[in-house]
């Protein structure tokens, strides 16, 4: 009687932990990945709680005038927050195609509203939740993934906001068709949301490129009336409709996982903006405005001197992205505010546009393999808006310019483990002279900065994969 007792005592203090232990399993093949990573370096600008992800640089010292960004003889900062978690499941047949899905998050932290990422430091966040249905010459993916379009991820970079604002992608929730015409053709097709969703926690109706800027000139108004466009309002009533058509071929052959290919892509989408009518201002009559959103972009990957024999030791290849469009914050400039996030009025008292400038840019990447596991990587990146004179007064502390230079070396010491390090240079060009006195002071404001930016960052970093 004792051992009975004693046996049901040890299964009943058993039970919790079996029943943890079952909510760790699948139904399905379960495989969990990612990989720790530890950045380091230094920064000569002041950069704050920043750290060493300021991805613009403030703007030069004027005459007596100092930037704080320009003072304290620069920063030493470390991070962990892009250790990465990831589960892959692969689950029956269905519709006669294989299905799998992926959720992957990291511990950056949210955005916020002004579009600066990193709130809530070490908070896992999702960035990609999808699955698909894969069928022999096609496969249908539904979630949130990489945008369907412009998106070529040969880059190897250390730093959280490389090449951020010259089109390397972004997340966004997509139903995408993918179609293999030909053994070397292929297509892409794809309705998607404008708009990430942890960009629009805590906005009050306003969204993407229709938020107003709160400080300075405040939201555009007309010379007519001089009324400020108030409580602005941005609906997207349809999705982003995105197509891609490429080429690949192994017949050069290959570096790792990427041979010769270039595609060619882009998306049309549109909002429906509602203001305050500006004659009315005292009343509760809007108007509305449409806001077209649009891009192309051209993507390429050349292996110059392919890997022999599964050894990538001489290997170079060269590979980049170039595109131009219009309202494309959220995709080339992470979240609001940034750049040319402020409504623009292309008329300027003749009529109310709520549409940016036009935006051009693009990356490109050399690399070189020294033996199989040692490889240089040199990148160059740039973005420019297409700004009139008058609109660079307006708007003087908005950049309208911006470029990266990257050089790195990245060691893969086995499966597990890659140590890198990386010098890098940036260039920011403003609208006009300004600075925390600029646009609320006027151009000719005698406590103004330069029209230009630049930085310096060297850092190191460690990865382990699992």
């Amino acid at each position: 009687m004792k051992k009975v007792l004693i046996i049901a005592v040890a299964l009943l203090m058993a039970l919790p932990a079996v029943s943890f232990a079952g909510s760790a399993t699948s139904r399905w093949d379960l495989t969990i990945g990612g990989f720790v990573k530890i950045d380091a370096g230094y920064t000569n600008q002041n950069a704050g709680l920043g750290g060493l992800e300021e991805y613009f640089a403030g703007r030069n010292n004027l005459g007596p005038n100092q930037s704080i960004q320009n003072t304290g003889g620069g920063q030493f900062a470390m991070a962990m927050g892009q250790t990465t978690l990831n589960f892959l499941v692969k689950g029956p047949d269905a519709w006669g195609a294989k299905t799998s899905a992926f959720v992957q998050g990291n511990f950056v932290g949210q955005t916020t509203n002004n579009g600066q990422s990193g709130t809530r430091y070490g908070t896992f966040t999702m960035s990609h939740a999808y699955m698909d249905f894969t069928w022999a010459n096609s496969k249908l993916t539904v979630g949130q993934t990489w945008q369907p379009w412009g998106f070529l991820p040969s880059y190897n970079f250390l730093g959280l906001y490389d090449i951020l604002m010259a089109a390397r992608g972004t997340t966004v929730p997509q139903i995408t068709w993918n179609q293999n015409f030909t053994k070397n053709f292929y297509g892409t097709f794809a309705i998607s949301d404008p708009y990430k969703p942890m960009d629009q926690i805590g906005m009050s109706g306003s969204t993407g490129q229709a938020q107003p800027t709160t400080t300075g000139v405040g939201p555009v108004t007309t010379t007519a009336t001089g009324t400020a466009l108030t409580n602005p309002r941005a609906s997207t009533k349809i999705p982003d409709l995105n197509a891609e058509i490429g080429w690949k071929s192994d017949a050069c052959g290959k570096i790792g996982p990427w041979n010769l290919q270039f595609g060619f892509g882009g998306l049309y989408g549109q909002d429906t903006i509602s203001f305050l009518d500006p004659s009315v201002a005292t009343s509760n009559r809007y108007d509305t405005s449409k806001l077209n959103r649009w891009a192309g972009a051209f993507k390429f990957f050349i292996p110059i001197i392919p890997e022999k024999n599964l050894n990538k030791a001489g290997a170079l290849s060269i590979s980049g992205v170039v595109w131009t469009g219009q309202n494309l914050s959220n995709f080339y400039m992470g979240a609001r505010q940034t750049g040319a996030m402020i409504p623009y009025d292309q008329n300027l008292g003749l009529g109310v546009s709520y549409a940016t400038p036009v935006q051009t840019g693009g990356w490109g990447q050399i690399s070189y393999y020294f033996t199989d596991k040692v490889y240089f990587n040199g990148l160059y990146a740039q973005m420019n808006s297409n700004v009139s004179n008058i609109y660079e007064k307006k708007y003087a502390n908005q950049f309208r310019g911006w470029k990266q230079y990257i050089a790195n070396v990245l060691y893969d010491v086995n499966p597990a483990v890659r140590v890198g390090i990386e010098g890098e240079y940036g260039q920011t060009q403003y609208n006009f002279y300004g600075g925390s006195a600029g646009e609320l002071a006027g151009y000719n404001a005698g406590a103004l900065l330069d029209t230009k930016g630049s930085y310096w960052t060297g850092r190191v970093a460690f990865w382990y994969f699992f």
